[in-house]
Formats: structure tokens, sequence, C-alpha cells
């Protein structure tokens, strides 16, 4: 898994504006922002050999939970 400096994980949470109420939720968060890390580079050597059409990058979703992001979508 890839892993997130203090100083990306910092970066981050700076440019999406990103508050936590506790600890527990910025470590939840952070495991999360860095399982999407790895997922976006791992796609992205996918779009570098041509094997997918599109790249993909960070935004202010790579720390939502599934259960989030399924709302988000529209399914739950």
């Amino acid at each position: 898994m890839a892993d997130v400096s203090d100083q990306e994980w910092n970066d981050f949470k700076t440019q999406f504006n990103k508050t936590y109420a506790d600890d527990a939720e910025e470590k939840l968060r952070r495991e999360i922002f860095s399982k999407t890390k790895n997922r976006v580079a791992e796609h992205n050597k996918k779009f570098e050999n041509g094997e997918v059409s599109y790249s993909m990058g960070i935004n202010h979703l790579a720390d939502a939970t599934e259960e989030e992001m399924s709302r988000r979508c529209g399914n739950v």
C-alpha cells in the first residue's frame, strides 16, 4: 500500500479544507486516503500502459467511506 507522508496528508487536508471530529476519525480518514492513493497509482500505471482510456487523480472525495460514496451516488 502506498504510504502517505505527514506532509502529503496535511496538504490534502489544507487543499480540501478537511477537519475531523477526533483522532480516531482522522486515523480512519488517513487510512482511506492512503488506499485511494494506492488505487489511483495502480490505475494510472494501467493508463500509462494503454490498458485503460483515462487517468485518475486525488480529489475532495479521497477520504470518503464506501457508505458515504454510496449515498452520494444515490445507492442508499
